[in-house]
């Protein structure tokens, strides 16, 4: 959205860092949450849900989306690899793409919504914060343990070594503990778990995807890491709400 002169070697250099792209999920996360929680003000929670949604996507011009619509296309086809990718490039929509379109954002939207109940009302801007973040932690993951292939994503995927997804989890880890602790003033011997748990639930989103894309397609593109964005975004949220739940479980 913001027009930067960037070279080729700008890339590079950009894709040797990947594992730091949870600072970027930070902005987002702030954005969302914030939106989020004055929306909730006037709101109920599914419409503040779909506002939400609506703004990210409208961020980053529906690029993690597109990505979610072609993984879809592509692992409905059926042969070899070549013919999966081909589904996958075709700028046609299939029902796998819009399957996939219309089911996870239902999903993403219902899970989002739901955090308005929950009750700490801390959560209405922590969650979907940490939903920014971790879906890039998620993106990271999946580049780090895919392999590549050529195309947009494939510098990506080249230069994220698997100690990345380590390095992504941590950064994250960190960047979440101290938004919570701005937040939310509760115990370490909740926060750390809690927090530990929704980055363990993306960085196995990440990893589940990539498993899937050597078997379907051979390798992990940039659709695939687009798709990787939004499909840990649900599970994020979901598995928060369930670490919520835990806690007043177990603390009162």
């Amino acid at each position: 959205m913001i027009p930067v002169n960037i070279t080729g070697e700008d890339i590079d250099e950009l894709s040797r860092r990947f594992w730091l792209t949870p600072i970027i999920g930070l902005f987002y996360g702030i954005v969302a949450g914030g939106s989020f929680f004055l929306l909730t003000r006037a709101f109920d929670g599914l419409v503040s849900a779909v506002i939400v949604i609506l703004i990210v996507h409208g961020l980053n011009r529906f690029l993690h989306f597109d990505g979610l619509i072609d993984l879809g296309d592509g692992l409905i086809a059926t042969g070899p690899h070549e013919k999966k990718l081909a589904a996958m490039k075709d700028t046609r929509v299939g029902a796998g793409g819009v399957g996939f379109g219309i089911m996870f954002t239902l999903l993403t939207v219902a899970a989002l919504s739901f955090v308005r109940e929950a009750p700490v009302a801390e959560m209405m801007f922590f969650l979907p914060l940490a939903m920014e973040v971790l879906a890039k932690n998620a993106l990271v993951t999946v580049a780090a343990l895919g392999e590549p292939r050529e195309g947009l994503g494939s510098p990506f995927v080249r230069n994220t070594p698997r100690k990345h997804a380590a390095f992504s989890a941590l950064l994250s880890f960190f960047l979440l503990v101290v938004a919570f602790g701005l937040v939310y003033p509760a115990t370490w011997e909740y926060v750390l778990p809690f927090v530990g748990m929704i980055v363990l639930t993306s960085s196995l989103v990440g990893a589940l995807v990539a498993w899937r894309g050597e078997k379907s397609f051979g390798c992990v593109n940039g659709d695939m890491m687009g798709a990787t964005n939004e499909l840990a975004k649900p599970w994020v949220l979901l598995s928060g709400m369930v670490g919520v739940v835990l806690f007043l479980l177990t603390f009162y």
